[in-house]
């Protein structure tokens, strides 16, 4: 890689958060409680004097308080709420999960447990004749249809390349939120330990007709040991849509005829951000989805692919025999996977390596997944949500006398910059990330590593207590959008 002379790198920022600021930098929701609870001590305090007063206002800050103390940007009532639900889960059996014959799953099948349980699996063709999977949500009337992508890597690159494949990237996103229908779209980077039967077969095909026996033997033993220890990188994008008229609701025939239409210009786009993209098929969809629950399979499924011939495995069976969610893990089959969600992005600007430790193959985590979720706005959406938060920015930085916090002029410049951005053709989307870790060993030393990891790349992960078992099919991309399974209240949120 090589920068011209005088070139200064291009530093990016992660946005801000969306919030509602009241009084003194609180919650709206809290201002307005306290707000509301202080008229109503004020009028107490008229009619039934100090007493009842004193009484009510300090009921109003038992109440209030749980609302203003925050842990990784999540209040004190959603702690409760949440260690609550947890235990309710835990006394209800919901934890544990058992398939097959002798289980309670109709026909005795190995279902993909929890969210992806009602799931159904449809397939169809597009334009050039590609096959594709779609995975049907009933619940939301959602599709989702996954991508196999082959990203070009950047060691052969100028950096004037990269930062226009960066750019290129950013317009697809962009133009993600124009069709408006467009959910979410996961990017999910993943490594696995490597097999070696794809190279072992290729050299047995190439010494079949050799005369040297000791060249044969040399290439036998390379094939061998060579792919001892290494691991093998699998890119994939996954695009959910929504079902925008009754018969796509009802026929899923009628969705695989519009992404049939649409999907080509969707990964033949991804050409400009330096991305080879096709369609995974229905049985490379079912692979892969298994083989995140049982990764003892990946060397049988490696070894049909090599023999060119198909698992024979069907949606209804790509799931676990066993799985079990605890409170900061979740074990299946025999595994145990340690999921951790972004709470914090980076902090100042960054370069466009910054999630390089967390991508790059690791000796010591051998089974990774870095999820990114992106969700689109639509344009109208973005206008309104962008005004919104300047408005917002404008009125905090405002408040009081004296001089602001660099918080809030921050956030009033880039507040002040996404509306700019977004006038001259940038969308606006909603991010978060998800890491998981999978180990045979000791689960805890690896979750040391993978925190090690992130933040080297200054990211702030925290574990995903109380719901490894959810957070662990979100980060698949098969259409698991966790914030549409919320069960918190929104009287427990400090938004």
């Amino acid at each position: 890689m090589s920068t011209p002379a005088g070139f200064d790198r291009p530093l990016y920022s992660s946005g801000t958060f969306p919030q509602r600021t009241g009084f003194f930098g609180l919650s709206l929701r809290a201002s307005m409680f306290g707000g509301a609870a202080m008229v109503a001590t004020l009028l107490t305090m008229l009619i039934g004097g100090l007493g009842p007063a004193l009484v009510l206002g300090g009921i109003s800050v038992l109440i209030l308080a749980p609302m203003v103390i925050t842990t990784r940007r999540h209040s004190l009532y959603e702690v409760i709420q949440l260690r609550i639900q947890w235990w309710r889960r835990r006394l209800s059996g919901s934890t544990v999960y058992r398939s097959g014959p002798h289980s309670h799953i109709p026909g005795g099948r190995y279902r993909l447990p929890g969210l992806l349980a009602d799931t159904t699996l449809h397939t169809g063709t597009d334009r050039l004749g590609n096959d594709f999977a779609m995975i049907h949500r009933r619940r939301r009337d959602e599709y989702t249809t996954v991508l196999e992508c082959w990203p070009g890597g950047d060691e052969a690159l100028t950096q004037v390349q990269r930062d226009m494949m960066t750019a290129d990237w950013g317009a697809y996103l962009a133009n993600l939120g124009l069709p408006g229908d467009i959910v979410a779209a996961v990017a999910v980077i993943e490594t696995f330990p490597a097999t070696g039967l794809r190279l072992q077969r290729e050299v047995s095909q190439m010494i079949k007709h050799s005369n040297s026996p000791i060249a044969s033997q040399v290439m036998e033993e390379s094939a061998l040991h060579f792919p001892a220890g290494r691991q093998q990188q699998h890119a994939r994008l996954a695009l959910t849509f929504r079902a925008t008229t009754k018969a796509r609701r009802v026929d899923p025939e009628e969705m695989a005829a519009e992404l049939a239409r649409r999907l080509p210009a969707l990964y033949e786009d991804l050409l400009g951000a330096g991305v080879d993209a096709l369609p995974m098929s229905a049985e490379q969809v079912v692979e892969m989805a298994h083989r995140s629950y049982n990764p003892s399979a990946v060397a049988d499924f490696e070894a049909l692919d090599v023999l060119g011939e198909p698992h024979g495995m069907d949606w209804e069976d790509a799931g676990p025999a066993a799985a079990a969610a605890k409170w900061d893990y979740y074990r299946h089959n025999g595994v145990v996977s340690v999921v951790w969600e972004m709470a914090n992005p980076p902090e100042s600007v960054f370069t466009d390596e910054v999630l390089r430790p967390l991508l790059q193959p690791h000796d010591s985590l051998p089974r990774k997944r870095l999820t990114i979720i992106y969700r689109p706005f639509t344009a109208g959406d973005a206008t309104r949500q962008v005004d919104r938060e300047y408005k917002d920015a404008l009125t905090a930085n405002q408040q009081g006398p004296g001089v602001k916090s660099a918080a809030s002029e921050l956030r009033l410049q880039a507040t002040h910059q996404q509306r700019h951005e977004q006038v001259r053709g940038a969308g606006l989307v909603r991010y978060s990330m998800l890491l998981t870790v999978t180990t045979t060993g000791d689960h805890n030393t690896a979750a040391a590593i993978a925190e090690s990891l992130s933040a080297r790349a200054r990211l702030g992960f925290f574990r995903a207590y109380g719901q490894q078992d959810t957070a662990f099919a979100a980060g698949l991309g098969l259409g698991v959008l966790m914030p549409d399974h919320s069960t918190m209240s929104q009287i427990a949120s400090n938004a």
